[in-house]
């Protein structure tokens, strides 16, 4: 099931280069890498963020986490939340569709929730 909706988002939006299921520690669940991307490095880093920007966010009272990107001149990474405990890790080409990406994320956190209830 995990690898089936991570192989059609990689498959649905232009420019994907790896896609992965992570836990908040940052231990993949599941994978779909065909660029040789350190996914197991940034899901910790990035799991170190949210937990961070959840905390900030409880203080702030601006709403729960839904997704974080980060762009740089050579990826664009997009992090959204499925559960309190999971998230989707999207690392696409700088050429990628950015919006079409937020958009399958937002499908897929719904796609998985069951799952991982």
């Amino acid at each position: 099931m995990f690898r089936e909706v991570l192989s059609d988002l990689q498959r649905r939006v232009e420019g994907t280069l790896a896609v992965s299921l992570m836990g908040l520690d940052g231990i993949a669940i599941d994978s779909v890498n065909g660029a040789n991307i350190p996914l197991e490095s940034l899901g910790a880093e990035f799991g170190s963020m949210i937990k961070s920007i959840r905390s900030s966010n409880t203080e702030l009272n601006t709403g729960e986490f839904q997704q974080f990107s980060v762009v740089t001149d050579k990826y664009i990474t997009v992090l959204a939340s499925v559960t309190s405990d999971y998230f989707i890790l999207m690392v696409m080409s700088p050429s990628g569709n950015y919006g079409k990406a937020r958009f399958e994320l937002t499908k897929a956190k719904y796609a998985l929730q069951d799952e991982l209830a």
